[in-house]
């Protein structure tokens, strides 16, 4: 378990690795926790020059695993818990923490980058897509709504109506699609080699001025940080109490299809 995401730091370049390519990098509640101590790390380095984050096998991250968070109410509470409504909980702070950190954040995505995995790399600075890779908010599915402060991200990213149809609709995109609205800084033919360019191009420059970079922009892109991040959380547990979340995850666990109620718990 002490494997499931890695770290490595080399001449003040981290990578960051999701090692659990048998189950497609699926996020389980103990992937949350090393991600946040990560991170946490990364803040306190001081001669931290670039981050770069990574995964082993043929996806970058398929998400939620479901199976294992929703085994233990619990591991739940964990990820949604907080002191104060604006505060980042677990579950948040493994997207917006990226942000606090003062050195550029490059995101390599290859395969398929879904649900809770796409708000991960929403958190990065850059994101890096192969041709091949696919993107998708996948919550809805489940009857559930994104809260890991991906819509912290997504409100300077991307258009109001673009953004709400990819949450909404909970579809794959392709890697094309995605640069076209916005979601990608990048698309690559060689990854390896796209990256390599841009990290030899971070690292020529000065690191005072690429953290004041990234400061001043951080004014628009997290202006009002506290709200979103409060009001995913009331959503979530709002949702939670319904009928129709456990009606989603029954559905899409056993492959079947029954009506949800019409009456939304709101």
């Amino acid at each position: 378990m002490s494997h499931l995401v890695t770290l490595n730091i080399e001449a003040g370049v981290a990578t960051v690795t999701f090692n659990r390519p048998d189950k497609l990098n699926a996020l389980s509640y103990e992937s949350f926790v090393q991600l946040a101590r990560i991170i946490k790390q990364l803040k306190k380095e001081k001669s931290l020059r670039l981050v770069i984050i990574d995964a082993n096998g043929s996806d970058f991250c398929t998400g939620l695993d479901v199976k294992n968070i929703s085994r233990s109410p619990t591991k739940m509470l964990k990820l949604l818990f907080k002191w104060l409504p604006g505060n980042a909980n677990l579950a948040q702070r493994v997207t917006i923490g990226w942000q606090e950190i003062k050195a550029p954040v490059i995101c390599k995505i290859h395969g398929r980058c879904f649900g809770g995995g796409m708000q991960i790399a929403l958190g990065a600075d850059f994101r890096l897509a192969s041709r091949d890779a696919q993107f998708a908010i996948m919550e809805s599915r489940w009857g559930l709504t994104p809260d890991m402060a991906g819509s912290v991200m997504l409100q300077g990213l991307m258009p109001y109506d673009q953004a709400l149809k990819l949450t909404h609709m909970a579809e794959p995109i392709s890697a094309d699609t995605a640069q076209e609205v916005n979601l990608v800084t990048q698309v690559c033919d060689d990854l390896d080699h796209e990256c390599e360019q841009l990290k030899a191009a971070l690292l020529a420059q000065s690191p005072d001025a690429l953290a004041a970079n990234k400061r001043t922009y951080q004014k628009r892109m997290l202006a009002n940080r506290r709200q979103l991040l409060a009001a995913e959380t009331f959503n979530q547990i709002r949702i939670l109490r319904g009928k129709n979340v456990k009606r989603a995850i029954s559905n899409r666990l056993k492959g079947e299809t029954k009506p949800f109620d019409n009456s939304a718990n709101w």
